[in-house]
């Protein structure tokens, strides 16, 4: 019996624990980046430098800058989702630590230019 009660106990130190689900941050939201820089400052520093980043050549997110950059996990861009806004705009979902992040990336890259017909 003493035997068996190891065993399970052996067993139950191997099994993953239960984290808490991760936490999600809608940065569309109109107070979001003041709340994060109040509640999680590391985050607000690398949320600020990856909007400036984009904001300098939204391309960017096309590759695997967030990651190599940032640590960002399960990036998901909206490629073939475009907001119809001027100028466009696409939805950033990203992982930092185990908080959730959620943005539009303004595309002025997709701004379309008009041609004369010749």
């Amino acid at each position: 019996m003493r035997r068996l009660a190891v065993v399970i106990l052996a067993l139950v130190a191997t099994l993953p624990a239960f984290a808490e689900p991760p936490t999600s941050v809608d940065l569309r939201a109109p107070q979001a980046l003041a709340n994060l820089k109040r509640d999680n400052p590391a985050h607000f520093e690398k949320i600020r430098q990856i909007l400036a980043g984009l904001e300098e050549n939204p391309e960017r997110v096309e590759g695997d800058w967030l990651q190599a950059t940032f640590d960002a996990h399960d990036v998901d861009l909206s490629r073939m989702i475009v907001k119809t806004s001027y100028p466009p705009k696409q939805l950033l979902n990203f992982r930092l630590e185990q908080v959730r992040y959620t943005l539009y990336v303004v595309r002025r890259d997709m701004v379309g230019l008009f041609q004369p017909v010749r």
